[in-house]
């Protein structure tokens, strides 16, 4: 499938992206200058009042969100993410990873993600939410968020729940960006999300773009 290309001019994204290029290579996790810049341009051209990441991590994902807000001059970015071993071991997952993320120092990944905030000036863009996915979609109202990352737990049964939670938060016309399509764990999600009315519009191999339309 191929890719869409983006609405915005040149110039828009050029300015996009230098600011993504600028700032998350040097942050933990593992978005590439490439999907950031284009979920920045997604907020662009979504112009939402309210865009949403689950699962944060150092935050690459979020911080190039918030720099769509910050172009716009509006908005913010909910970042969803416990930092907290239990969630990222829950439900079934390859045994290396269950092994990397169980000696993963959680807290001090935190600490470097609100530091990433403060040293790129996007906290004014962003709204940090320290909790599960399932605890967090109760603060969000339905049909309020126009653009959302899921980042977060991979194991089919989180990443299959995380549809059911937060689809109904999602605006009729809403962007939903779904990583690592590729891993067999993440099937059984994309193709309840297809289900729901969502149909991908972009596929950028690891990652791609649903929309509701």
């Amino acid at each position: 499938m191929p890719s869409i290309p983006s609405p915005l001019s040149d110039e828009i994204r050029a300015r996009l992206r230098q600011r993504v290029e600028g700032a998350i290579p040097a942050l933990h996790g593992w978005t590439s200058v490439d999907k950031g810049s284009r979920m920045a341009e997604i907020v662009v051209e979504a112009r939402p009042a309210r865009s949403v990441e689950l699962g944060v991590f150092g935050g690459r994902g979020t911080i190039s969100l918030a720099f769509g807000h910050e172009f716009l001059g509006l908005g913010e970015v909910v970042a969803i993410d416990p930092w907290e071993k239990d969630a990222s071991l829950e439900g079934v997952n390859a045994p290396e990873n269950d092994e990397w993320w169980g000696k993963l120092d959680h807290d001090a990944i935190y600490a470097s993600f609100v530091e990433a905030l403060r040293s790129t000036g996007t906290e004014r863009w962003c709204r940090v939410l320290r909790e599960r996915s399932a605890d967090a979609v109760r603060r969000i109202a339905d049909a309020s968020v126009a653009v959302l990352h899921q980042d977060s737990n991979h194991s089919e049964a989180i990443s299959c729940a995380e549809v059911e939670q937060w689809v109904p938060k999602l605006a009729h016309d809403g962007w939903w960006i779904a990583d690592d399509t590729d891993w067999p764990t993440t099937q059984k999600a994309q193709a309840r999300l297809v289900a729901l009315g969502f149909r991908a519009v972009e596929d950028h191999g690891g990652w791609k773009v649903y929309r509701r339309i």
